[in-house]
């Protein structure tokens, strides 16, 4: 599985909906589309699934990406 598409497809079924790796990979999909929201929720579900270093550090590179404020040009 490959796309975004794909993944989210298989994530549905019963089998899918509990594959912590297929999670983390959409959570990657989701991450490099700027789909923050999405990249978080898929994150989130891996986490619920089981112990993730990766997805917890995935997680908060997208809140300080959500967080940053450059602030040369923004008050």
């Amino acid at each position: 599985m490959e796309t975004i598409e794909e993944l989210e497809q298989y994530v549905r079924t019963p089998e899918g909906s509990q594959d912590q790796t297929s999670w983390y990979k959409l959570g990657g999909l989701y991450r490099q589309s700027e789909r923050w929201g999405d990249a978080l929720n898929a994150y989130a579900k891996c986490m619920e699934l089981g112990a993730s270093n990766a997805a917890r550090e995935a997680t908060e590179a997208i809140k300080r990406i959500l967080d940053y404020r450059n602030k040369d040009w923004m008050p």
